[in-house]
């Protein structure tokens, strides 16, 4: 990994696309969700997987503290909209729920406060991951696709201009097997044609999970087939990479293999991997927080557009964050312990934080 290639070509049978209805609107928004100094805001859980964070910090999972906790998080003064560019949500979080704690937003629906903030709506689509059969026990694959159109139209006409679909990959010696890595290629190239058609900026998550015991250059590898793999399906369906965004795992030693990757190991490792995957049509990808803590996300963040910033010809797109629990999790707790406003700095401070290292201007200040 001593040097970076030039960006992967596109597939030989590559043809640009027919133009999208909302290709133009597509392209804006894709590039505004990588705007410098700004990424997403994680709150997609879904309920099953919300219950366990409730859960951890004392409270039941009910309906009211679901919409009570992004109550506090979307209504917290701040300007927290300087570090946020657009906030990933669940169903029921855009279609349903309004504020109503105590703010000049209350009575008002989640989706407009959002929109009144300058940050753009977008929501998780898939159906959650099942077991993919005839292959390993814990590999898998995303459900989701059927009526997914019908449902991307109702959630462009409530607000939202981007959507989301996740898949995972599990690494050991023989995994991510060749079956996973193409089924959940094709799955995640339909659901981002289908979001497209809908109007909807689709950020494709091809998560490899770093629950695993393999090292930093066995990352790599799986990194790289499934990447390679998505870009070709993606082409094959005639995605327009421009207004397309990439949810990508960091690069990191499994976290049982007894191996600490510095900051800098990291971006070395994730840059390579994104130089020979993606295409430079596609202007923004995202890095999603994982297993990681709050401080390695946020520095090894900033190690990485560090790293954009000293060979820019090797990382043509916007470097940024899309981070769920770094940005939530201490919060929550403060949150729950009835300390709103303590509970909202947190969470804002996180989102500075993360800003910082987005445009490689980090220099400390999150807690270990």
């Amino acid at each position: 990994m001593s040097g970076h290639g030039s960006a992967p070509l596109l597939p030989q049978h590559f043809q640009p696309p027919s133009p999208l209805e909302h290709g133009e609107e597509l392209h804006k928004t894709a590039l505004a969700i990588g705007a410098e100094g700004k990424g997403l805001l994680a709150a997609d859980e879904s309920t099953g997987s919300i219950k366990k964070r409730l859960e951890k910090v004392g409270k039941e999972n009910t309906e009211d503290n679901r919409r009570e906790w992004r109550d506090a998080m979307f209504t917290a003064d701040g300007s927290f909209e300087n570090y946020i560019s657009g906030i990933i949500t669940f169903e029921e979080t855009l279609m349903k729920h309004d504020a109503q704690l105590d703010s000049k937003y209350k009575g008002k629906s989640f989706v407009s406060i959002i929109k009144e903030r300058g940050i753009i709506p977008g929501i998780k689509v898939d159906k959650g991951t099942v077991a993919l059969p005839r292959t390993s026990p814990e590999e898998t694959t995303t459900q989701g696709l059927d009526g997914l159109l019908d449902r991307c139209k109702q959630y462009y006409e409530r607000g939202a201009r981007f959507s989301k679909w996740r898949c995972t990959y599990i690494v050991s010696p023989s995994t991510p097997s060749p079956l996973a890595i193409m089924d959940n290629a094709e799955v995640l190239a339909r659901y981002a044609a289908i979001s497209q058609q809908a109007g909807l900026v689709p950020i494709v998550e091809p998560e490899v999970l770093m629950t695993h015991d393999q090292p930093l250059e066995r990352s790599v590898e799986a990194h790289i087939a499934a990447y390679s793999a998505i870009f070709e399906r993606l082409s094959l369906h005639k995605v327009d990479f421009a207004g397309l965004v990439l949810k990508a795992s960091m690069v990191v030693p499994g976290d049982k293999s007894g191996q600490n990757a510095t900051p800098e190991q990291v971006a070395e490792a994730t840059v390579h991997v994104l130089s020979k995957t993606v295409p430079p049509l596609v202007p923004t990808i995202v890095f999603l927080s994982g297993g990681l803590s709050d401080s390695d996300s946020i520095s090894f963040l900033n190690a990485i557009n560090k790293k954009k910033q000293s060979n820019p010809n090797a990382a043509p797109w916007a470097l940024t964050f899309s981070f769920g629990r770094a940005l939530q999790g201490v919060a929550m707790q403060a949150w729950a312990d009835g300390k709103l406003k303590e509970s909202q700095s947190k969470w804002v401070d996180r989102a500075k934080w993360s800003g910082q290292a987005a445009a490689g201007r980090y220099e400390g200040g999150c807690p270990s």
